[in-house]
């Protein structure tokens, strides 16, 4: 693991913040999915390069929207950590590792112990960034949809810990 990039501020973006960065096709970031995400009391967790937004990272503390009607569960000890964007311009430098390791001290705890997120098993980069991040695996989890049925699984240290899926 290499140095942390320097000269970057990370801190919890406000709304106002994150709006005004809704228009840059770079950040991914939408005005509907913002004012919801943070509607539910979600946080978000940026990188600041000289006052622009390099990248962020989100938290969820409740059930939270995946793809196609399925939903993550988080448990009462959990946070979710989901949507970790690197601006393309920004990418290797080390910044995603960093946005979790600093994203988990700065995003308020509310009661809850330890941070889940969930990483395709091909998605190479950022199993590495968790990892660095020190981010450790305590499970699995994942679903299948098939002919308009679902069938979630988990193994059992994310189902003790309240992680999952859920359709619906």
């Amino acid at each position: 693991m290499g140095a942390p990039p320097s000269g970057l501020d990370y801190r919890v973006l406000e709304e106002q913040d994150l709006l005004d960065y809704c228009g840059d096709a770079e950040l991914d970031l939408r005005q509907p999915a913002v004012r919801a995400a943070l509607a539910a009391g979600d946080v978000c967790v940026g990188a600041l390069d000289r006052g622009a937004l390099a990248g962020y990272v989100w938290y969820s503390f409740r059930s939270a929207a995946h793809v196609d009607g399925v939903r993550v569960q988080v448990g009462p000890r959990l946070r979710y950590a989901y949507k970790v964007h690197v601006r393309p311009g920004h990418r290797g430098r080390g910044i995603a590792r960093e946005l979790l390791a600093r994203g988990a001290e700065l995003c308020p705890r509310r009661g809850r112990e330890l941070g889940l997120s969930f990483v395709a098993p091909d998605n190479a980069a950022s199993l590495r960034a968790f990892a660095a991040a020190g981010w450790r695996r305590a499970g699995y989890a994942g679903y299948v949809k098939w002919r308009g049925r679902f069938r979630a699984f988990a193994s059992a240290g994310a189902a003790r810990a309240g992680a999952g899926f859920s359709c619906g």
